[in-house]
């Protein structure tokens, strides 16, 4: 008992340094600073970014979009690339265990408890890697989808393969849209922009056409032949006998 409340105090403690130290950093968490404090190490960047993209989970407001700004900037489309595809798949390692450090057992005491959370879990473990492969596909924010899988009980191999399929074109395409962000008239900008909007609309325009398919092929509950508020009369009239 003395044990698992320790561990809950140290679980405790340790979030609220991370949450303190997040907000103290918030100020300096834009694609300016963050391009000028990994600049100045020049040999030591590429290793600066990636160890930045390792502890972005930990810090819950360093937008990963900044990130790929400073990628795209300071190294390029190719080598942004290579830096953020390498980043996110060891801060992908870091959100999951995390959230699941963090929270995995609470969550399974609320399943205990609660039928909805249950199914939730229950179904993460049967279907876990394909929803996290649709989440990556439709640009969901990359940490929370890391967060929710280790609150989960999907398996941490079947999320880590699902996150590296869709992975590096991901990163190609927002460490590409980093680079020709300074020049919001040229035709790479405005496609790489359009793509990544149609990533992130695609789940509302599934469910949309889910809605009217379903709509459209509703079965009918009435009897062929007759009004929807016609009734069906008996069989048997009120004497008891057959008709």
């Amino acid at each position: 008992m003395k044990t698992g409340r320790t561990i809950a105090v140290i679980k405790i403690i340790s979030l609220a340094v991370l949450a303190v130290a997040a907000a103290l950093l918030y100020p300096y968490l834009n694609p300016q600073d963050i391009n000028q404090f990994v600049s100045q190490y020049r040999l030591l960047a590429p290793l600066i970014f990636i160890l930045l993209c390792i502890i972005r989970p930990l810090l819950f407001f360093l937008p990963s979009m900044g990130l790929t700004v400073v990628a795209g900037v300071l190294f390029g489309s190719f080598l942004g690339t290579l830096y953020v595809a390498t980043g996110g798949a060891l801060s992908t390692v870091t959100g999951f265990f995390f959230a699941r450090w963090l929270g995995r057992d609470a969550f399974k005491k609320l399943a205990a408890v609660n039928n909805k959370i249950k199914h939730i879990d229950e179904w993460s473990i049967k279907h876990g890697g394909n929803a996290i492969l649709s989440m990556r596909l439709f640009n969901l924010p990359w940490d929370m989808v890391s967060y929710w899988a280790g609150l989960s009980g999907i398996r941490f191999r079947e999320f880590y393969i699902a996150s590296l399929i869709p992975l590096l074109p991901v990163s190609f395409l927002y460490t590409y849209f980093g680079s020709k962000i300074f020049t919001p008239e040229s035709p790479g900008f405005i496609i790489s922009l359009s793509i990544m909007f149609l990533m992130g609309a695609a789940p509302y325009i599934k469910r949309r056409l889910a809605r009217r398919t379903k709509t459209e092929f509703k079965p009918q509950t009435h009897i062929e032949g007759t009004k929807p508020t016609d009734t069906v009369q008996p069989l048997i009239n009120t004497k008891g006998h057959e008709e």
